[in-house]
């Protein structure tokens, strides 16, 4: 699976890359973002934008502007994990903490088209109306 992380941090943040490590070790195609970029977005699998407090209003730009591919996005990071019923207003999935296992678990169940409903540490919306805790 092609998994773009964006970061909107600085490129001294080392969280995306710890990831991405984690993640290429578990047979995943990972490429770092730090600006958005949506052209590269395009061949992505699976999007993850990450955030702080103080990065929040920036992610939230990102991740309205991405909404048009039509591809997963998740929040994560130290905002929707201090905010994740904020965060959730903004994308339909977030995660809230073990970001390397969470991302990894959603990944390879979406890579292989089973359900994500049980997936721990994530919150998604399955319906509009319908937001589902883990």
């Amino acid at each position: 699976m092609r998994i773009t992380l964006i970061s909107t941090s600085n490129k001294q943040d080392e969280g995306p890359r710890i990831i991405a490590r984690f993640l290429e070790k578990n047979n995943h195609k990972v490429e770092i973002l730090y600006s958005l970029e949506k052209s590269n977005c395009k061949n992505s699998d699976l999007i993850v934008v990450s955030a702080n407090v103080s990065t929040s209003k920036k992610a939230s730009k990102i991740i309205k502007s991405l909404k048009k591919l039509n591809k997963p996005i998740a929040y994560a990071g130290i905002y929707p994990s201090l905010y994740p019923a904020e965060a959730i207003k903004e994308t339909d999935l977030v995660i809230f903490k073990n970001p390397k296992e969470t991302i990894l678990e959603l990944a390879n169940r979406l890579e292989n088209f089973q359900k994500i409903s049980d997936v721990p540490n994530l919150w998604f919306k399955a319906i509009k109306k319908e937001l589902v805790k883990n």
